[in-house]
């Protein structure tokens, strides 16, 4: 179906919706009885997805009516209304139609559905007051069906009026949906302790596993660390069930083989790692049968498949179990008891029941784990990303103030890489990209630092490093970078610019600015090649330079430019001083200012290059429309290259009377005749006050 907005309250993310469960669980804990779970669902699903209405029904007895059994609301009397009218299973099969589908949840929207006069009784309106037409509606309705284990219904959380007043999306369905799972086993755990409590001696045994489960939960629940994780399972387990060792194995899909990521066991060594193919040993069949075995008799089983180097001749018995996450078995669970020992049938439940809770957890611990890493992590090359290098700057600058240390900031850049994106396309890119990462790690000390920056772009810190030793390293990372292997007669080469802290700069952002104008310097004399901060900064730098970059710096300031639109004005100008080819200079520095990052620490010189691209690019643009390379006309020529073309025109000229007169010839056709005036006054302003100073000498 087609949603009429998107919500607008900030994304959950997984791992908000993780905490979130693992509130579930504690407020789970403070109650075994159905009535409080029940609440502390509504109340929960409430609070953590921001709706003023929850209701949740209950599948009674019959399995064909739904009882309300508890309500987060307004409206004491609509709330005692709903809890007298249990809802035949008819009402919902009228609403739970595929049009109304979203994920596996149904959302009633009044632009589609006419309310039946029997359908209001059981779900009556909630007066809303005006609202937008995109808004929530007093007539629209949100039913999150709960599904057990084997896939019955055992429940429908029905949600109303949005705080933010805004229709669900997919993405908010899914997380509710994963929630409903979850409140589902909380209320099937419950409505079992209920029974349990009826039966004689042998559901007594039931009870108390029942409370040692819940207990296990709210602790398995409790941590998203997978070393905690493990440490929980091996202590609570063995509360619950006497063994001598233990190891989780996990389903490497690509290779069709279970692998041993934990192990509690004297020969853990030869455990962890250890592969097995789903289609052999007893956990092969476990895994592919999603059904637990009890073997007393390990040994003798001809399904048995021993690690290398463990003994084989000692008894075993051994209860494995699959680990079962919503259908999807994602490994097994495997205890064993050695000389002699053996288990009883009744023990293979709690384990069963013990390791849906576990898998819940590992699964849990390892998708916080991996989402932790992704957001550090470039996911092209495996090296870090750039937000994780500017935090990491941070760090470095401040280490090395509090230790007086110094280090080197390696900036590097591809040379021509869209033409390897061009001719071998952008997936063959990629492995190149890739291939330049391992030269970085395969070049680097330990406690080195990679990041792929953007683009094309890399950088390396490299602590308690100077500029020397920062330069040898670099030059054997262009070095292997030129072997790299690209095809079609390809190669790539990498120009390198190198700064170091404290002799280059005194903060991150100076080291970071020095060491891009020293890749521009490389990429200015012709590529392939490594400079360092400080060598001949005239031709590059925006805070020095000749009369040219002086004469620009100073009409920026009478253009009354930015600080980042002076600087990239006099970065283009320094080209020019540098007597770098236009063309070559614009195709050697337009790939990493294009499509850099633009937000936060250390933005300001992709910024600069930027400026200074469109300056050098767009610099042979006419005002009247007649230049190159676009025909831009008047002001759609960027500001900073219209003041480029007028600084580069004056120069040429001579800077002397007949330098004015060329430049008003060229007002209006050629040049900005605003910043004609604008660089003429500035010129005549300044003769004039030497004049003064010449006249009044005591002044």
């Amino acid at each position: 179906m087609a949603f009429r907005s998107k919500r607008r309250t900030p994304e959950r993310g997984e791992a908000e919706l993780l905490r979130g469960l693992v509130n579930l669980a504690g407020r789970v804990q403070a109650g075994r009885e159905l009535e409080g779970i029940v609440r502390a669902v509504a109340g929960t699903v409430a609070q953590t997805f921001g709706y003023r209405e929850a209701t949740v029904y209950i599948v009674e007895n019959d399995g064909e009516t739904f009882r309300a059994q508890a309500i987060v609301g307004r409206r004491p009397e609509h709330d005692a209304d709903l809890f007298a009218r249990p809802v035949p299973r008819r009402i919902w099969d009228e609403l739970f139609l595929e049009r109304y589908q979203i994920g596996s949840s149904f959302f009633v929207d009044h632009h589609m559905h006419r309310w039946t006069e029997e359908q209001s009784y059981y779900f009556p309106p909630l007066p809303l007051g005006p609202r937008d037409e995109e808004e929530w509606h007093e007539d629209d309705a949100l039913f999150v069906p709960m599904y057990d284990k084997h896939q019955r219904l055992v429940g429908v959380l029905d949600l109303c009026d949005p705080i933010d007043r805004a229709v669900p999306d997919l993405e908010q369905v899914k997380a509710l949906e994963v929630f409903a799972v979850h409140a589902a086993v909380a209320i099937e755990n419950a409505r079992q302790y209920e029974e349990l409590e009826r039966t004689s001696d042998e559901l007594q045994r039931q009870l108390r596993l029942r409370h040692e489960l819940l207990d296990v939960s709210a602790a398995l629940l409790s941590t998203l660390d997978q070393n905690d994780v493990f440490a929980l399972i091996t202590s609570l387990l063995k509360g619950m069930v006497d063994y001598d060792t233990m190891d989780i194995r996990l389903f490497d899909e690509e290779a069709r083989e279970l692998v041993a990521i934990y192990a509690r066991d004297e020969n853990a060594d030869e455990m962890l790692g250890f592969r097995s193919s789903i289609d052999e040993g007893v956990s092969g069949w476990v895994f592919r049968h999603n059904e637990a075995a009890l073997v007393n008799d390990m040994g003798h089983d001809p399904r048995a498949v021993f690690v290398p180097g463990t003994e084989e001749g000692e008894p075993q018995a051994s209860i494995i179990v699959p680990l079962n996450v919503r259908g999807n078995v994602t490994g097994v669970l495997c205890i064993d008891r050695l000389h002699g020992h053996t288990f009883h049938e009744s023990e293979l439940e709690p384990v069963e029941l013990f390791a849906n809770m576990a898998a819940i957890a590992i699964q849990n611990a390892r998708t916080y784990e991996e989402m932790q890493r992704q957001a550090v992590t470039d996911g092209a090359t495996g090296i870090h990303n750039y937000r994780h290098f500017h935090e990491t700057l941070k760090m470095t600058v401040s280490r090395a103030r509090r230790y007086k240390e110094t280090f080197c900031l390696l900036m590097m850049d591809l040379d021509r890489f869209k033409t390897v994106n061009d001719t071998i396309g952008h997936q063959a890119g990629d492995d190149v990209l890739r291939a330049v990462a391992d030269v970085l790690r395969s070049c680097s000390r330990e406690s080195d630092y990679q990041a792929r920056y953007g683009g094309d772009e890399f950088v390396t810190l490299l602590p308690q490093t100077g500029l020397a030793e920062a330069a040898t390293l670099a030059e054997r990372v262009r070095r292997d970078v030129a072997e790299i292997e690209v095809g079609r007669g390809l190669r790539v080469t990498m120009s390198i610019g190198v700064a170091a802290f404290p002799d280059s700069a005194r903060d991150g952002d100076g080291v970071l600015a020095a060491a891009d104008a020293a890749l521009l310097r490389a990429k200015v004399t012709g590529r392939d090649r490594v400079c360092l901060a400080g060598e001949e900064t005239t031709c590059v730098s925006a805070a020095g330079g000749g009369a040219l970059v002086v004469l620009g710096r100073r009409f920026a300031r009478a253009l009354e430019l930015s600080e980042v639109e002076t600087a990239g004005l006099a970065t283009a100008l320094a080209v020019c001083e540098a007597d770098a080819a236009l063309s070559d200079e614009v195709q050697a520095i337009l790939g990493p200012a294009a499509g850099d990052g633009t937000g936060g620490d250390g933005a300001a010189p992709h910024e600069v290059r930027r400026q200074a691209v469109e300056a050098l690019l767009y610099g042979s643009e006419r005002w009247d429309g007649s230049g190159y390379p676009e025909g831009r006309h008047g002001s759609s020529i960027p500001r900073v290259a219209r003041a480029f073309a007028v600084c580069l025109e004056y120069d040429r000229a001579g800077h002397d009377t007949g330098a004015a007169e060329k430049l008003r010839a060229a007002a209006g056709r050629q040049l900005d005749p605003g910043m004609v005036r604008r660089l003429l006054g500035m010129v005549h302003g300044a003769r004039r006050e030497v004049k003064r100073e010449v006249a009044s000498p005591a002044a």
